[in-house]
């Protein structure tokens, strides 16, 4: 497993699995090939998302486990969070605060934490906002395994 994990949550949008006859899904359309406009749309829409992905995924080492996730994913994303929080030291109280501000619109999770909720940043200030993120939490793991050396 990654030492340090960084989750880009995907924002919400209205189309979900079932919109159309088909949903645009190549040879099980009933009324011939089609791209359903709602999926043609919902794809624009992740444009921006799969560029922000794409810079920061470049911009981090190889160690870092970068993953897309559907907010609606609770029971994936929610022990996410608690797991990463808890092997970084996050206290209880706030990983409880984080678990409810993870499902947010275009928050990205760095560790357990939410470092950004208030819309998807641009690429560059998502690299920026994750690399901060990653370099606090990893003195904080450092200060964390010392005194346990103790």
């Amino acid at each position: 497993m990654a030492r340090h994990r960084v989750l880009l949550i995907r924002p919400w949008d209205a189309a979900g699995a079932g919109s159309g006859c088909c949903t645009g899904a190549a040879g099980s359309c009933v009324e011939g090939r089609h791209e359903d406009p709602a999926l043609a749309r919902q794809r624009a829409d992740q444009r921006p998302l799969g560029e922000v992905y794409q810079v920061v995924r470049a911009g981090l080492p190889a160690e870092v486990a970068v993953e897309i996730v559907d907010p609606r994913n609770t029971l994936f994303l929610l022990p996410a969070i608690v797991r990463d929080g808890r092997r970084h030291r996050r206290s209880w109280r706030a990983l409880l605060r984080d678990l409810v501000r993870g499902t947010g619109y275009a928050a990205i999770v760095v560790d357990g934490r939410v470092v950004s909720e208030s819309g998807l940043p641009s690429p560059d200030r998502a690299l920026h906002i994750v690399r901060e993120a990653l370099g606090s939490s990893a003195a904080l793991s450092r200060r964390s395994s010392r005194r346990s050396d103790r």
